[in-house]
């Protein structure tokens, strides 16, 4: 399956790329929004993980863009944890809403499910 990764933070997408693509996923990355729908439109990939607070356009906006285009499931990680929160990531047509920091377990469970597939 084709993953977008969008986040900011070095750190957090080379972990999360090593650990999708050991588990047999094809990984496309992008560091802010911008970029993001840029990715998007070329790679179109089945699944996006989808920080909120990115340069130039921020997760919520990004993932508006994209679900007004194409259904796509899209999982929003993100340190913000209140309940405005999670309902603008819904609002915004979020499939899903992490927090940080996360499990990566729980991320694999949750690609899982909403692909219809199941963890390597």
């Amino acid at each position: 399956m084709r993953i977008l990764i969008v986040d900011d933070n070095r750190d957090i997408l080379d972990l999360v790329q090593r650990i999708l693509t050991a588990e047999g996923h094809s990984i496309i990355i992008a560091r802010n929004g911008l970029e993001a729908l840029q990715r998007e439109a070329e790679h179109r990939p089945d699944l996006i993980v989808l920080d909120v607070n990115l340069p130039y356009l921020d997760g919520w906006e990004v993932c508006r863009q994209i679900k007004a285009r194409r259904s796509v499931p899209i999982i929003i990680l993100s340190v913000r944890a209140e309940a405005v929160d999670m309902e603008r990531s819904r609002n915004a047509g979020a499939d899903d809403h992490v927090l940080k920091p996360f499990e990566i377990n729980d991320l694999i469970e949750r690609i899982a499910r909403l692909s219809g597939t199941s963890p390597a």
